[in-house]
């Protein structure tokens, strides 16, 4: 008869004062790293040719690999061709359901999930125990390198049912062998309170509600409440700031949920290279860019049961080479953002998230939570147009200080519009602060 033991459910225990979750592929050597890359490389591309995986063999083929050893570095990924979201979704339609790109039977998989679909139709993501596997241990390392521990209660929102990202969050969580208190997300005051009312039964060491937390402090200020000082829940601070701003961290659920993670030492987020391939290209050239830069973020998955080779985001990446003081031999990271989302005005480029940081310096707006939506510019020299609710205060005043803050902050002119509180649409998780005209 079959006996538990700890590493059965979960990996063996580690000493809570060593510095790295997996020392020897963290330090790991460049050379000997680049070496296993170029291995599981040409792994994945034999896979993909003798299987076969019909999308990625013709496109291989199309350019002229008929082997794994026809790579002879790890440069050489950009030989492949890019592949694209909507190509998983045309693939998925012409073969469904599943379409013509999986390394893995179905019936051999253990999860299905799908995407967001906040951008298009979602496509279905499978995963094998070895898949799970890969991204419980990338997981860890990101959990160990926040400093958090197994035996800490960790709180988070993110959804459930057919979106997958809830369920591997929580089942990583486990496998680090922290304590999950996951609370529905908060679509609905009567939910968001029910997680208000656990969290003050069950107070959480580390909170990662940070897609939902305007909501919760909304809810809360309704219950007469301060999240921080009546629930005790923590604010998740985002470790690896710097001048390319949010350190990378994930490569989406149908790609690598938990591709990178910051140390704090150094700006940016690790890369796990042992497990993938990560770039930043120009998109007309399919090359990388100049480290620093903004590229599109190309990924290629090694060593899963269920790979992608050269899968392009769409999204704003920049590599960071240059060594880091943490000790890690891995490149890191810079996420910037759906390119789609970025903003032209005034001859300025930038994100919307800019916008919420200069309305951020104007306390009235952000009491109980920050409530804006940004209009997308038609007239790239027209003034920013952005909405903005208040509880108390004068609208007229907080309207010109808001714009003075965009000013200061962007160095375009803005029109601010001041709403009465609960004006604007609300959601559980991923408020949407870009709108049409």
């Amino acid at each position: 008869m079959p006996t538990y033991h700890p590493g059965m459910l979960g990996p063996l225990p580690r000493d809570p004062d060593q510095k790295f979750w997996d020392p020897e592929m963290q330090t790991m050597p460049r050379e000997q790293l680049e070496a296993l890359q170029l291995e599981r490389l040409r792994t994945l591309v034999d896979r993909a040719l003798t299987i076969p995986v019909p999308l990625f063999a013709r496109k291989l083929r199309e350019a002229g690999i008929e082997s794994g050893a026809d790579l002879t570095s790890v440069a050489d990924v950009n030989l492949i061709p890019t592949t694209v979201k909507q190509d998983l979704r045309d693939a998925e339609a012409a073969h469904p359901p599943f379409g013509d790109y999986r390394f893995t039977d179905p019936r051999e998989c253990v999860r299905l999930g799908q995407s967001t679909g906040t951008t298009g139709t979602p496509t279905i993501a499978l995963f094998t125990r070895k898949d799970i596997w890969i991204e419980y241990e990338s997981a860890a390392r990101v959990w160990w390198r926040n400093g958090w521990r197994p035996g800490q209660i960790v709180t988070h929102a993110h959804p459930a049912y057919l979106y997958g990202g809830g369920v591997m969050l929580s089942g990583s969580l486990e496998y680090f062998g922290a304590l999950n208190l996951w609370v529905a997300p908060p679509d609905t005051d009567e939910l968001a309170e029910q997680g208000i009312r656990m969290w003050q039964r069950v107070r959480p060491d580390v909170s990662m509600v940070a897609f939902s937390l305007g909501r919760f402090q909304e809810v809360a200020a309704k219950m007469g409440l301060d999240l921080a000082a009546d629930v005790g829940l923590p604010s998740f601070q985002f470790r690896g700031m710097g001048d390319r701003g949010m350190p990378m961290m994930t490569a989406g659920l149908e790609c690598y949920a938990y591709s990178s993670g910051p140390c704090g030492e150094a700006p940016g987020g690790h890369i796990h290279e042992d497990w993938a391939i990560v770039q930043a290209i120009d998109p007309k050239t399919g090359r990388d860019v100049p480290d620093g830069e903004w590229g599109n973020l190309v990924v290629t998955t090694l060593d899963r049961d269920n790979g992608l080779l050269r899968y392009d985001l769409e999204e704003a990446a920049a590599i960071m080479r240059d060594p880091c003081p943490c000790g890690e031999t891995t490149v890191r990271g810079f996420w910037g953002g759906r390119f789609k989302d970025f903003l032209d005005c005034q001859g300025h480029y930038f994100q919307v998230s800019e916008v919420e940081r200069a309305l951020r310096s104007v306390r009235e707006v952000t009491v109980p939570s920050l409530e804006y939506v940004v209009v997308k510019p038609t007239d790239s020299d027209a003034s920013l147009q952005v909405r903005v609710e208040l509880d108390q205060g004068e609208p007229a005043e907080v309207a010109t200080r808001c714009e003075a803050a965009i000013r200061e902050r962007l160095g375009v002119e803005a029109r601010v519009e001041v709403l009465p509180r609960e004006s604007l649409a609300r959601s559980g998780y991923k408020a949407v602060r870009l709108v049409e005209r």
